[in-house]
C-alpha cells in the first residue's frame, strides 16, 4: 500500500496538468462568431428519386431481372360460353320452396348467390338466378348475360 500511494499521486498530478493545458487551448479556439458577423441559415437540399425500370439497376441485386420491363402477355383466350355451360352439371336440389339450394358440380348455391365452380383445371364463375323443382337457371359472370338451364338427370 505504501508503494501504491506515491504512484497514485504522481498519476493524478500528471492528469491534472494535462487537463488544464487542454482547457487552455480550448479557451483560445471558440465557435462563437464575431459580434459583427451575420448568421445565414443553412440551405435545405431536397433529394429527388426517380424509379425508371429502363434506367439504372438494383444496387443490392445487380443481376436481378425484376426491374426489367415485363413482356406483354397476350390476352387469355376464354372458351366460349357454350363449352363452359357444358362443364356444369346439376347434381341435386334440396331445401323447402322458399329456401332452396342447388348442388352444381361440387358447389352449393342459393338464388342470387355467386359461386366459383371448379371444373377440370379451370374455375367457372356463375350466378344462380332461379331454382326450380327439377332445374336451375345459371348465368356466367362476364358472359354477356347468357342464362342457361341446368336440368337434373333422369331418375334423380
Amino acid at each position: 500500500m505504501k508503494k501504491f500511494f506515491p504512484f497514485f499521486l504522481q498519476c493524478s498530478a500528471s492528469l491534472m496538468l494535462c487537463g488544464s493545458s487542454a482547457l487552455a487551448q480550448a479557451g483560445s479556439q471558440t465557435n462563437v462568431p464575431p459580434s459583427g458577423a451575420r448568421f445565414t441559415p443553412p440551405v435545405v437540399v431536397r433529394s429527388v428519386f426517380t424509379d425508371d425500370p429502363r434506367a439504372g439497376k438494383d444496387p443490392f441485386y445487380p443481376n436481378s431481372t425484376r426491374r426489367s420491363s415485363a413482356p406483354e402477355v397476350a390476352a387469355t383466350n376464354t372458351p366460349p360460353p357454350s363449352t363452359l355451360f357444358g362443364q356444369l352439371a346439376l347434381k341435386g336440389i334440396s331445401g323447402v320452396r322458399g329456401q332452396r339450394f342447388a348442388l352444381i358440380n361440387s358447389a352449393t348455391v342459393s338464388v342470387g348467390e355467386k359461386a366459383e365452380i371448379r371444373s377440370g383445371s379451370q374455375n367457372i364463375k356463375i350466378i344462380c338466378r332461379e331454382i326450380r323443382d327439377t332445374s336451375v337457371l345459371v348465368e356466367l359472370v362476364g358472359g354477356a348475360g347468357e342464362v342457361r338451364e341446368l336440368k337434373l338427370r333422369e331418375g334423380i
